[in-house]
């Protein structure tokens, strides 16, 4: 997919911007396109390209050239191989909600395509971040001991939580939720009337049983679920979009699986998650250590503004 065909709408929507009347004279070499007679400049388009991308962009680069240069300390190579690892690991990620027939390459391809377009990242933007996540690999050393394999194993294939939940949008809905509990309605009605999950809600909040390590579930709901004893409710979670309310209903043993047959699938699992927590901590690291320096006065606004911005929100997510 090539990143520019995603700028089609913008390129129509902006084209008498672009243009200059006939009699107007565009610098050499500055002209692109002419469309009847009136001239379509480099320099417009690459005015506008930047006051929609160009911060983007330049956080993209940034963060590259930042695991570039510490690859290139350390004398670590990546190569273009590294680069299709990324892509090929992110393919395989694509599959794991799929069945096993309908986990075909062109089906995880089309997935990717389809995460990648909805967090509103171009195709452009996407390479980039693989290629930096090669390099940071390259920087990530992690050993895996028997005794954290095994930790992995337990959570990964231990106990699990049966819960039911009610889910909603608002702080408001959710008081009607807790007055209603409060008042002993039965918890399994209260989550039909008021969830917003279309799968639980209709199921009286019932969600499937998960470990601790179940990825599927949001953190916050997991800690909260392992902390409850059987038939007690969560006080209000908080997650991305929605606000909950937890009861435990039970507790269900470990699966009935020998470490031996899945040891290789665990390590996988088990590397994975530690390689990205590492990764993010080294990129996290460089780039609080690095000078920037933003040459352009509108960009160096804009990203001086993301700063500010992303200093309040890690201020709001530390405990």
């Amino acid at each position: 997919m090539r990143a520019d065909r995603k700028l089609g709408p913008l390129l129509l929507m902006t084209c008498l911007a672009l243009c200059q009347g006939p009699g107007a004279a565009a610098q050499d070499g500055d002209a692109l396109a002419i469309v009847d007679g009136r001239v379509v400049t480099r320099t417009r388009l690459v005015e506008l390209l930047m006051e929609a991308h160009g911060l983007r962009m330049l956080q993209q680069v940034t963060l590259l050239e930042l695991a570039k240069a510490e690859t290139q300390r350390r004398g670590l190579a990546v190569s273009q191989a590294d680069v299709d690892a990324e892509f090929e690991r992110a393919l395989a990620e694509m599959a794991a909600d799929m069945k096993e027939e309908e986990a075909t390459r062109e089906n995880k391809l089309k997935a990717l395509k389809a995460v990648i377009a909805n967090n509103g990242v171009t195709m452009t933007e996407y390479m980039i971040a693989l290629e930096r996540n090669a390099h940071l690999r390259k920087l990530v050393s992690y050993k895996v001991s028997e005794e954290t394999l095994r930790e992995e194993f337990a959570r990964t294939f231990g106990e699990r939580a049966v819960v039911r939940h009610v889910q909603v949008a608002d702080l408001r809905r959710m008081n009607a939720v807790l007055d209603a509990l409060s008042r002993g309605r039965d918890f399994a009605d209260v989550a039909r009337e008021f969830s917003e999950n279309q799968i639980s809600g209709p199921r009286g909040g019932e969600l499937d049983p998960f470990t601790f390590q179940d990825e599927r579930v949001p953190p916050a709901l997991r800690e909260a679920a392992f902390l409850l004893k059987t038939g007690e409710v969560s006080p209000v979670i908080k997650t991305e979009r929605y606000f909950h309310v937890l009861r435990l209903e039970q507790r269900l043993p470990p699966e009935n699986v020998r470490f031996e047959d899945v040891r290789g699938q665990v390590e996988a699992r088990l590397r994975s998650r530690v390689e990205r927590q590492e990764m993010d901590s080294i990129l996290k690291g460089l780039f609080q250590a690095a000078k920037v320096r933003i040459l352009d006065p509108e960009l160096r606004g804009r990203y001086e503004a993301f700063l500010r911005e992303a200093e309040v929100t890690d201020r709001t997510r530390r405990p």
